[in-house]
């Protein structure tokens, strides 16, 4: 039976994978001569920056976390402070609320970021619980956001739904044993998606009431 939805944050209810995809990219053509290929960037998308550049630093790409940190910032701040709810994000979270389940945020990033857009956007009255990177030893893809929700509502892995847009978020429900639906946005519709147990073009496109029925 399901209880409990595990939204992610980035790519899913806000796109920023996108902005930060062409921060990243004229960074390194500017400061380092390299073209940054989508693949690459994706080995960080629902992670951490530090996966890419340590994938580069094996590479002879060596990047100062502090200067490309100081660099990207206030740009990623200033582009992405306006952005909308992609689309079908709030009427699946009402309809969620709606049909008695636990609707929750589980995030790789600072608990900051997500608490101020979904301010902005007028969602976060939705959410029972976010757990964000401040909470857990590991981010994804290892399993402990998930399994802080479930631990936090009393849940089991196969009461909850996580709803990812990256792959580095599928392994981290596959691995807290959870189903996953997969909701691929202009950055991650690159990734070689496996193992999900659904996979939709939005979160428009999902029927909650039949979800429920047929978890």
């Amino acid at each position: 039976m399901l209880k409990t939805i595990i939204l992610d944050f980035d790519g899913l209810i806000v796109d920023t994978e996108v902005v930060w995809f062409h921060i990243y990219q004229e960074w390194f053509r500017r400061e380092k001569g390299y073209d940054l290929s989508m693949q690459e960037f994706l080995l960080c998308v629902g992670s951490s920056s530090e996966d890419l550049f340590r994938a580069l630093d094996d590479k002879g790409i060596h990047v100062d976390r502090d200067v490309f940190a100081r660099d990207t910032a206030a740009r990623f701040i200033e582009e992405s402070r306006n952005l909308p709810a992609k689309e079908g994000v709030e009427n699946f979270i009402r309809q969620a609320k709606e049909n008695g389940l636990y609707v929750t945020l589980a995030t790789s990033s600072s608990r900051k970021k997500p608490t101020f857009h979904l301010e902005r956007l007028g969602l976060l009255p939705y959410f029972d619980l976010l757990v964000t990177a401040e909470d857990v030893e590991r981010i994804k893809p290892y399993p402990d956001l998930f399994l802080k929700v479930a631990e936090k509502l009393a849940c089991t892995p196969d009461e909850c739904l996580v709803v990812e847009d990256s792959l580095n978020g599928l392994v981290a429900g596959r691995n807290a044993n959870m189903r996953v639906l997969i909701v691929p946005n202009d950055v991650t519709r690159y990734s070689d998606f496996q193992g999900q147990y659904l996979l939709a073009p939005s979160l428009a496109a999902v029927d909650v009431p039949r979800l429920i029925a047929e978890f």
